[in-house]
């Protein structure tokens, strides 16, 4: 089975329990549609082409296990890539596979005035309410996973929660699929997440098939230097990139981020 099927059977058992716990319609219930938010696609496509950084706030993945020190304080991180101008802050919610947990998201949001994005594997409806609930301003639609319907229902479903949502693809056919759907935003992964193995060619290769797509694009995993956003951006003008592993184990943040900003 691969690591992607796994995650996927675990989080549908997950959220039926979680809806034995709290049901959906008491999370539709406090929902206030139009709270606050932070249009995470606003922000990302008035940046003009100039090279934008979704910081990632991450504490572990299956591939390497935890990659943090223990008592990393992620509010510190999440201000400190707000001062550092980053554009938008991502954030792991799932604890199983990557040590997250939705009190990170609420504690965060909280204290910075940036978009958030809610990393997870969304599989349910309920987690797409559950994420407007919680203060995020855009959800993560894993094609890989997800049936059309229910990839298309998940979209409309933020839509109209006041969301945005990325569609995330890894191959043609998935980048086919993402490009008539209702988002403004397509994330190339660079991770295939059968293997987790990365490679940045992936953007490359998919770049080719973005004729007519008026949508923004992302690149998304495995930049580790100021080299590989210039070999994506010299190569496919691709602009945006979403890096989490690398500036979570910065020793000095501020600099590598402008590094990779300059």
């Amino acid at each position: 089975m691969s690591i992607l099927k796994e995650i996927y059977e675990y989080k549908i058992d997950f959220v039926s329990n979680q809806k034995e716990i709290i049901p959906q319609s008491k999370i539709e219930n406090k929902l206030n549609i139009n709270n606050i938010n932070f249009p995470f696609f606003e922000k990302l496509n008035h940046q003009n082409s100039q090279i934008s950084i979704i910081g990632e706030i991450k504490k572990a993945s299956p591939s390497l296990g935890k990659f943090t020190k223990e008592n990393i304080n992620l509010i510190d991180f999440a201000k400190a890539y707000e001062d550092n101008n980053i554009s938008c802050i991502s954030v792991l919610t799932d604890e199983k596979y990557f040590n997250g947990k939705i009190d990170d998201l609420i504690e965060i949001r909280k204290e910075v005035q940036l978009p958030i994005l809610r990393k997870d594997f969304i599989v349910d409806d309920y987690q797409i309410y559950e994420s407007k609930l919680i203060g995020a301003d855009c959800i993560l639609i894993i094609l890989s996973m997800l049936s059309q319907d229910d990839a298309d229902r998940f979209a409309e479903l933020a839509s109209e929660l006041k969301m945005d949502s990325i569609i995330e693809v890894h191959d043609y056919d998935e980048l086919q699929r993402a490009k008539s759907m209702n988002s403004n935003m397509i994330g190339i992964n660079n991770r295939n997440l059968n293997n987790f193995v990365t490679n940045l060619d992936t953007t490359i290769n998919l770049s080719q098939h973005l004729d007519n797509c008026d949508k923004l694009i992302i690149s998304e995993s495995g930049f580790h230097s100021k080299s590989d956003i210039s070999k994506i951006f010299t190569t496919t003008g691709i602009s945006n990139y979403l890096i989490g592993e690398f500036l979570m184990k910065s020793d000095n943040l501020p600099n590598h981020i402008a590094e990779l900003l300059n």
